[in-house]
């Protein structure tokens, strides 16, 4: 018996090896890039977002704690999860350009990210003013404003990054925190 399962073992791993199936991502493999060109600016300012079809301008206005909308549910190691709470970041779009009036609600994804490496990723809930649905029916030339929550619960966000939620990429980013001030 024991000599089969070696055998059978031994099978496994050469056609793995064979068929260049590894436990490791090889050597060469990089994270995503940034979009090229990424536009950078500080919490307020208005960015240009180009891609794939869609053209918009994005304001992200603040970043405040809150209580929790409909439909929100913590998240997060039990460790952390009580540590905070809900935080609400107001986002105004203006589409200039899309190839539907539903893409930007699949294709823009927001991030904080603290200053030690946590990125906190968007909540789906069931508030009246969410983003993801607001932009759900975004023809070009409209103006959508809405909301994304976050569970912050270990440092607070310096930066607020917009994403591909599928890819990875960086489309923009809002620093919150300036370069020579006390971290918050």
């Amino acid at each position: 018996m024991r000599r089969w399962l070696v055998f059978f073992i031994g099978v496994v791993t050469a056609v793995a090896i064979g068929s260049g199936v590894g436990l490791a991502p090889p050597a060469t493999a990089a994270p995503p890039a940034a979009a090229p060109g990424i536009p950078i600016g500080n919490l307020g300012d208005t960015l240009r977002v180009e891609y794939k079809g869609i053209v918009a301008d994005v304001t992200v206005h603040d970043v405040l704690p809150t209580d929790a909308p409909p439909g929100y549910t913590p998240n997060g190691s039990p460790r952390w999860r009580d540590q905070g709470g809900p935080w609400r970041v107001p986002i105004t779009v203006h589409v200039i350009q899309t190839p539907n009036p539903f893409i930007a609600s699949i294709q823009f994804g927001f991030t904080g990210v603290t200053p030690y490496g946590d990125a906190y990723a968007q909540k789906n809930t069931d508030a009246p003013d969410s983003l993801t649905t607001a932009l759900q029916n975004a023809p070009a030339g409209a103006t959508v404003d809405g909301a994304v929550y976050w569970q912050v619960y270990r440092d607070l966000v310096t930066n607020v990054v917009l994403l591909n939620p599928q890819s990875g990429t960086r489309l923009a980013q809002w620093n919150i925190w300036q370069p020579g001030t006390p971290l918050p």
